[in-house]
């Protein structure tokens, strides 16, 4: 029997299994997914220094910012530690918890950019790749642009700058198939083309659930956020 709980992080809702001494299969991922992630964005697989992530549907993803800061505060709870070094499927990632739960994300690169109809914007891969589009967040048509989720295989972020250094923004996440609350590796990708285009060093982005913060220093963006238990402790079964 596995051990779990439910988190929120800025928006972001997770079912955390705590795989540390007990190694599963990936179908026995993908049945605990789908058996207790009800109406959730994922699960995060907490495995001895390894985070394994899944979206809703069941299926893995590479890599989730805001999963991966949770992945950090479950090992703050559980371990007594402040610096988290860990891996995932996009690489090595390194978490700390002080006022806030923040993770030196992937590096961002930049694959250019698209023009399709009525919109236009770039593709970065934080981790999972991300559409980024500059428009009016107030007036989002997903309809209209899910054509472009499939097109591109990849999540969609509208932002809109509401003063230097801080944006609004909106993503709708592959796998979820929804709009979401928040996502960071998202809210890297904007924040981290906000500052090649100003040189801002800090961004803040409002996302529908709270704030998260992207960070500039030594080559590398880091994302913070608030990460919260919402449930006791469960037992899983597969």
């Amino acid at each position: 029997m596995m051990k779990g709980a439910y988190y929120t992080a800025t928006g972001n809702t997770f079912l955390v299994v705590d795989s540390r001494e007990r190694k599963l299969s990936d179908m026995e991922k993908r049945l605990l997914v789908l058996k207790y992630v009800d109406g959730r964005d994922g699960a995060i697989f907490v495995e001895r220094d390894f985070m394994d992530y899944y979206n809703c549907d069941g299926n893995r993803a590479a890599f989730c910012g805001n999963g991966a800061r949770t992945y950090v505060y479950f090992i703050h709870e559980k371990e007594k530690r402040n610096l988290v070094e860990f891996s995932s499927h996009a690489g090595n990632v390194l978490g700390k918890v002080d006022d806030l739960v923040s993770v030196r994300m992937p590096s961002p690169r930049f694959l250019g950019t698209f023009e399709e109809e009525d919109y236009s914007g770039e593709i970065v891969v934080v981790g999972v790749p991300h559409l980024v589009i500059e428009g009016d967040t107030d007036k989002v048509d997903w309809n209209a642009l899910l054509p472009l989720r499939h097109l591109y295989d990849a999540n969609i972020n509208v932002f809109t700058v509401k003063k230097e250094g801080s944006l609004r923004i909106r993503t709708f996440e592959r796998g979820v198939e929804g709009e979401t609350g928040a996502c960071g590796s998202g809210a890297t990708s904007v924040a981290w083309l906000y500052s090649r285009r100003t040189g801002c060093e800090k961004v803040i982005l409002q996302a529908n659930g709270g704030d998260l913060t992207v960070s500039f220093r030594d080559g590398s963006a880091y994302l913070g956020g608030g990460v919260e238990k919402c449930s006791e402790e469960l037992e899983l079964q597969l």
